[in-house]
């Protein structure tokens, strides 16, 4: 009993060292956002055939801000028999970053990408600690060449977006946000935004941050894909929801004269995406809704095939 009581006092001290160490680490998550609902217009399509019928005045071009260099297999679904086949060789993974201009609504982001901090204090830039530490211990590592900020890109392109549309929030995709003006709104799934979500990305993000969300429990599913959201309520720009590698993971499908969708993080790669192999989620219900998602991406894609795909991480598929 003596030994016991002996060795409880330095076991306590252990546990709150750790659990004061984890809090300091994901401190970032008990901030909370203050979310508006995204205002979303009247339905006017019903499926896919009609709303690729009917092209809008809508144009996109992705650039890429920087890379994160790791094993990509270890975005994927960890039980997948189709995990053997993965190389696991770390490889460079495409930041990117996607400028959609509309002729009314003007000019808007899908993810930000990298900021200069990439190339200034590499390899982590403007990373939260959590986010350093995770990336230290898994071998990750980020690199950015001078001007391939999101800043500097922006600048060339004469290019001042008010809104960014999320695919997720994890910080190789919200990392660019500081580079963008104090008016800049915020939009994502609505429930995206969870504590270990913001704990990731909340250096990202100033106390004067907009955000609005977009909920998807009360859009439409349009078969083969899931809940969709027509934004602007002409065709244009559709967000889709595909859960699974995070809480409210989404795509987007830009229906100009050559209609693109943007998978995010639902399908890194084309590798992935070609053998069915889904994303890792935060858990193991996650990974399972992200083997749903892709497979829904799939079909849409098998039915569609003048649609263009980019994956989330891939810069040959632009």
């Amino acid at each position: 009993m003596w030994r016991l009581k002996k060795l409880g006092r330095p076991a306590a001290i252990l546990i709150l060292a750790v659990g004061a160490l984890a809090a300091y680490l994901l401190r970032g998550g008990f901030r909370r956002f203050e979310i508006t609902p995204y205002p979303v217009p009247p339905a006017a399509f019903v499926d896919w055939n009609d709303v690729l019928a009917h092209p809008r005045d809508i144009s996109l071009v992705t650039f890429q801000t920087g890379v994160v260099h790791m094993d990509a297999c270890l975005n994927l679904d960890p039980v997948s028999p189709k995990q053997a086949d993965c190389d696991h060789v770390p490889r460079d993974l495409a930041v990117l970053v996607h400028w959609v201009h509309h002729s009314h609504f003007g000019d808007l982001l899908i993810d930000t990408g990298f900021d200069d901090s990439f190339a200034k204090h590499p390899p982590y830039g403007n990373y939260t600690d959590a986010m350093r530490f995770f990336n230290w211990v898994n071998g990750v590592t980020n690199r950015q060449q001078p001007g391939e900020d999101l800043s500097a890109q922006l600048a060339r392109l004469n290019v001042h977006p008010k809104k960014v549309f999320f695919t997720h929030l994890h910080p190789d995709h919200t990392g660019g946000v500081p580079a963008l003006g104090p008016q800049t709104e915020f939009v994502f799934g609505k429930a995206e935004a969870s504590f270990l979500a913001r704990a990731a990305v909340a250096n990202d993000f100033s106390a004067e941050s907009k955000f609005s969300s977009i909920d998807f429990a009360a859009a439409p599913a349009m078969a083969p894909l899931g809940p969709s959201v027509d934004l602007f309520g002409d065709g244009s720009f559709w967000a889709i929801s595909v859960p699974g590698h995070t809480d409210d993971d989404i795509a987007y499908l830009i229906n100009g004269t050559s209609p693109v969708l943007l998978t995010g993080d639902a399908s890194h790669f084309a590798w992935a995406f070609k053998n069915g192999v889904g994303p890792r989620g935060w858990n193991s219900a996650g990974t399972a809704r992200g083997r749903v998602s892709l497979e829904q991406l799939r079909a849409f894609a098998k039915a569609y095939p003048g649609v263009k795909l980019v994956y989330g991480h891939e810069t040959g598929r632009f």
